[in-house]
Formats: structure tokens, sequence, C-alpha cells
């Protein structure tokens, strides 16, 4: 649906379940993300998710995304969007197979496209614990800066961690 160099973003099918299953099942994926605790998921579950996932959600639009060989690598999308305000926070989720491939990086740059020019927000932003240099980079790539800092926010692995908050703003028209 959007398409990119290395990914292309689209609806989740009944197919993803085996993939989503185990990226929610890999403590490293899991792990690297801000919000949740990093718990089991059952097939269940994850299917139960899955049948949620579609264009008639208010609020959370996730989208699959799929490299060029078609396999799926993770998903993105605004979770939690205030139509008002036109703003949305980010999440996004590379499985560990995938990650350091630019899969990541690419993906932001069409979600951010989307949430632009077809969501019509103003601003996104987006929450990464401190430690996660790689995500921070990517996020930085795509032209979000680092706007706040929460001290000791997630105990993750046994410590502490702080949160960086990072936001984007809708690019001025030329």
């Amino acid at each position: 649906m959007y398409e990119g160099k290395l990914v292309r973003l689209r609806a989740f099918e009944s197919g993803d379940l085996d993939a989503c299953h185990a990226f929610v099942n890999d403590y490293e994926t899991v792990a690297s993300m801000v919000k949740g605790l990093p718990l089991p998921s059952s097939y269940d579950d994850e299917r139960q998710w899955l049948q949620h996932q579609t264009t008639y959600t208010r609020g959370e639009y996730q989208f699959a995304i799929e490299n060029g060989d078609g396999d799926l690598v993770g998903r993105c999308g605004p979770v939690s969007v205030d139509w008002k305000n036109r703003l949305a926070e980010l999440a996004i989720m590379i499985g560990t197979p995938y990650r350091g491939r630019g899969f990541g990086t690419e993906a932001i740059s069409l979600l951010c496209a989307f949430c632009f020019d077809e969501m019509n927000l103003r601003r996104l932003k987006i929450s990464v614990l401190a430690d996660n240099t790689a995500a921070i980079r990517c996020y930085e790539k795509n032209g979000f800066v680092r706007e706040g800092l929460w001290r000791e926010e997630v105990y993750r692995g046994g410590r502490w961690q702080d949160v960086i908050l990072m936001a984007k703003f809708r690019p001025n028209p030329a």
C-alpha cells in the first residue's frame, strides 16, 4: 500500500499470525519497547490482536511492515491519535532477525508521510528507551528531535531506565 525501496506498509493478513506471534514472544524485541510488560503471548492472544487490526479501528492504526521478499519484518502505526490537536504517538516494532537493515528507518519515513499527508496531522511524537541507540538514530534520521526525558521511567531487565521523548512537526510546504 505505501512502498519504499526496502519495505511496504500494508494491512495485516491472517497469514501474519506466526511471524507476529514470534515477534511478541522474543524477549529482545519486546524488551526494547517502552510500554508494557514483556510477557509471553499465546497464539490465541495474538490471533485476537490480529483480528482487531482493521481499517475500522478507532484511534490506533497499525500497519504490517513487509520487506522486498514478502517477509513480515515488524509493525508500526499511530497508536494514539488526538484529532482535535492534530497529533499522534507512533509505535514501531522490528523483529530481532530483521534489525539493522534500514527497515525501521524507512518504515518510520513512510509512516510519517502517511500521518502528515493522509491524516493531516501536524505533530508526531514517540518515546524510546534511552539505551535503545539504534531506535534513537532511526528517529533522528527521520527528523525527530529530543524534547524531554523521563528519568527512571521504566523498570526493565532488573534496572530503571530513562525514556527519551522525541517529536517531529509537519514540514512546511515549499
